[in-house]
């Protein structure tokens, strides 16, 4: 009886040894899996927030949406994203009130040592937000692009310990999603100026000026334009004589005069060749308009243009439509300062016609 005693001890201490190791196999295997899934799901969020931005870079509130996927992924209370424009570290989003971010000088050296931090303390590290809210955990990740300094994100929250060092490791990841966000958007808008922009003149182009000229028309309300056709006069000639070098530089000068004189919602645009079209909606009325165009007239024909020791002053004509008086039709409009501006050259070229005029008379000076 004795031995079956002892058999039944050893068995049960067998028994609750096994139990004891398969119990803390099974915790460490359910730890195992648990993080297994909270890595698979920063994953996912890395992966889903990469497609984000990937499809909303040329988005300029870009930056505030990322903002809010991190306060929503990571669950905290209060996300800031810093960027760097003209050697200054700027807010570009946050989502505490009025944006008045209080940073302790803990949090100022990490983020000008351009480092990387994790803080958790039971005693308020400070307080956030109109309401004082206490902060018991913060943590705060760089932005660098190829080892540039780009930015830096801060994230908050008031219970002590959510932060963690796997909260850092998924944020970094979303401070390098930024970096590629911020490049792509930079060449995204240089693509973009440059399918816009006469490269020589650096205004505009032809399709920028139509594609703008069609959005700005059909709008509500819209109540009125001018449209100028500039031809510089003998353009040919001056490349014959002086060559396509000194022509260019007669282009380049004669769109600087122009511009100079042109209000903030004024459009300048290379039409083609040595011809500039404009787009003006600064005015009182057409008389207005002509007297502004017969200055920049003036300007270019009492400017100097100098290259390589060649000198020569230019002179151009002016056609000016007036949006709705002539037509409500952008192709229209056009046309009519077109025939107005052929119409200067055929009598004489360096004038300003005007269709405000009835008889299409130029007031010379």
């Amino acid at each position: 009886m004795q031995d079956y005693k002892k058999l039944y001890d050893s068995l049960k201490c067998e028994y609750e040894a096994y139990q004891r190791f398969s119990e803390k196999h099974i915790q460490e295997l359910c730890e195992v899996n648990v993080k297994l899934e909270n890595s698979n799901n920063s994953l996912f969020n890395i992966v889903e927030i990469s497609k984000y931005i990937n499809t909303f870079f040329s988005d300029d509130n870009l930056i505030s949406m990322i903002n809010d996927m991190i306060i929503g992924i990571l669950g905290v209370a209060n996300s800031t994203i810093f960027l760097m424009e003209n050697d200054e570290l700027i807010i570009k989003a946050t989502n505490i009130e009025d944006s008045k971010i209080n940073l302790t000088s803990e949090e100022i050296k990490y983020v000008y040592s351009e480092q990387e931090f994790l803080i958790n303390s039971k005693d308020p590290i400070k307080q956030v937000g109109s309401n004082c809210s206490d902060i018991h955990s913060v943590m705060g990740v760089p932005i660098f692009l190829r080892d540039k300094f780009m930015g830096y994100i801060i994230v908050e929250h008031k219970v002590y310990n959510f932060m963690t060092v796997e909260l850092k490791l998924f944020l970094k990841s979303i401070a390098n999603q930024i970096a590629i966000s911020i490049e792509n958007s930079f060449l995204y808008k240089q693509l973009e100026r440059l399918s816009q922009t006469d490269p020589l003149m650096n205004i505009y182009n032809r399709k920028y000026f139509f594609d703008y000229m069609e959005k700005v028309i059909q709008q509500e309300n819209y109540d009125k334009c001018a449209i100028v056709m500039i031809d510089i006069d003998n353009f040919k000639v001056i490349n014959d004589n002086f060559g396509h070098q000194f022509g260019d530089k007669v282009l380049i000068n004669t769109g600087k005069i122009i511009k100079s004189w042109l209000g903030d919602n004024d459009l300048m645009a290379r039409y083609g060749g040595e011809e500039i079209i404009l787009y003006i909606t600064d005015f009182d009325d057409e008389l207005s308009v002509y007297n502004k165009m017969n200055i920049v007239r003036r300007a270019i024909e009492g400017a100097v243009v100098s290259f390589q020791g060649k000198e020569k002053s230019v002179t151009a004509s002016f056609g000016i439509a007036y949006f709705p008086m002539n037509s409500r039709d952008i192709n229209e409009l056009i046309k009519i300062a077109d025939d107005l501006l052929y119409k200067s050259k055929n009598l004489g070229k360096n004038r300003v016609i005007s269709a405000h005029d009835e008889k299409f008379k130029t007031l010379l000076c």
